[in-house]
């Protein structure tokens, strides 16, 4: 999957999924697999800023989601931030799903 470029709020409630699909364009099935996922403020960096805990509930959906509360994303300082997630395989592997920049803004209702 390509790189993609993601906007949110401190202080807002996320969840976003991502579908993974086979090349025939059905859901992939995760049985076996977890998720992980981090926000750094560069990829260089060992400070993790928000550790999105991606969750695959139903493996055979072939979903994976992200769901953050409101007091999560507010400890999250506005600014521009690298993140990834990616898939660890049943047999040791790692697959990247998708990645890039996530700009965080401060809600001016607070």
């Amino acid at each position: 999957m390509a790189g993609t470029n993601l906007n949110a709020y401190s202080g807002e409630t996320l969840t976003i999924s991502f579908s993974c699909k086979d090349e025939v364009g059905d859901p992939f099935d995760l049985t076996g697999y977890s998720a992980r996922g981090k926000v750094r403020a560069t990829i260089a960096s060992d400070l993790v800023v928000l550790d999105l805990s991606p969750a695959i509930p139903i493996p055979a959906d072939g979903i994976v989601i992200v769901s953050k509360t409101d007091e999560q994303t507010a400890a999250v300082p506005p600014g521009v931030y690298q993140w990834d997630l990616v898939l660890d395989t049943p047999t040791g592997g790692v697959i990247y799903i998708t990645g890039g920049t996530i700009k965080f803004r401060q809600i001016a209702s607070r």
